[in-house]
């Protein structure tokens, strides 16, 4: 069950991500209907990596003219499309995605633990939605493709989890800034913070917000995906993930 894509600069990263047959023939076809925009993005993400750049950020720092371009390209491109709700998750290793994700769907689908990484988009069916693992990465270059932002454009929600600080998937943020899209902020393993600290981690997590300039927050929820009746925040959480 893998697939739907993990988006890179060739048909060889593709594959590697791609194992699902609908998946591929969907990105497949969409490639084909998008000539023209894949080789400006292979042009851009190219002249990128011979800069060495590694994140958004740093592409903002360091070439303002490619930076801006990059956001021409993405607004340029369409939406991949996708049946029903596709929800997709993007976090650090350890933040608890697929913790979250075996909770949400009250199976355990996704494996945790120590050493488990998620190196491919996992997709995992619920009932009337899907949910995606999404890798978490050193850089997002990798992101810098015609059909990852596609893939992005065509989430119903894009959820992105923390555990400490805004700074952990900052570059992340930049990206989905630039791009004009929205998403949703979960604080998880809540519970790890003392009950006497919580109320000002949440300010401290908020005013983060505020500090790191974000422009398309929608929601920040505060919960624990190992205990998840612990805080309200969780089912207000599942109720606007997975309402139809």
């Amino acid at each position: 069950m893998h697939g739907l894509l993990l988006l890179g600069h060739s048909h060889e990263v593709i594959r590697e991500y791609v194992q699902d047959p609908a998946a591929m023939k969907l990105l497949q076809e969409f490639q084909l209907q998008n000539v023209h925009l894949l080789q400006e993005f292979e042009k851009l993400r190219q002249d990128i990596e011979d800069q060495k750049i590694e994140s958004f950020e740093d592409l903002q720092q360091y070439d303002q003219k490619g930076a801006e371009a990059l956001v021409k390209l993405a607004t340029q491109t369409t939406p991949l499309q996708m049946q029903g709700r596709n929800i997709g998750f993007f976090g650090l290793t350890s933040t608890g995605k697929s913790t979250m994700i075996n909770k949400l769907l009250d199976r355990e689908v996704a494996k945790t633990g120590a050493g488990e990484t998620t190196t491919k988009i996992e997709p995992y069916d619920g009932k009337g939605y899907r949910l995606y693992d999404i890798p978490g990465r050193n850089d997002d270059t990798t992101y810098f493709s015609m059909e990852y932002v596609a893939f992005w454009k065509g989430l119903t929600a894009r959820v992105v989890l923390l555990s400490t600080s805004m700074k952990e998937m900052t570059k992340v943020f930049r990206l989905l800034d630039a791009i004009n899209l929205k998403y949703d902020i979960v604080v998880n393993k809540f519970d790890l913070i003392k009950q006497d600290e919580r109320e000002n981690f949440k300010a401290q997590i908020k005013q983060e917000i505020i500090q790191c300039g974000l422009k398309g927050v929608n929601n920040v929820w505060f919960v624990s995906s190992q205990n998840p009746r612990q805080f309200p925040d969780w089912m207000t959480m599942v109720d606007y993930l997975t309402s139809q």
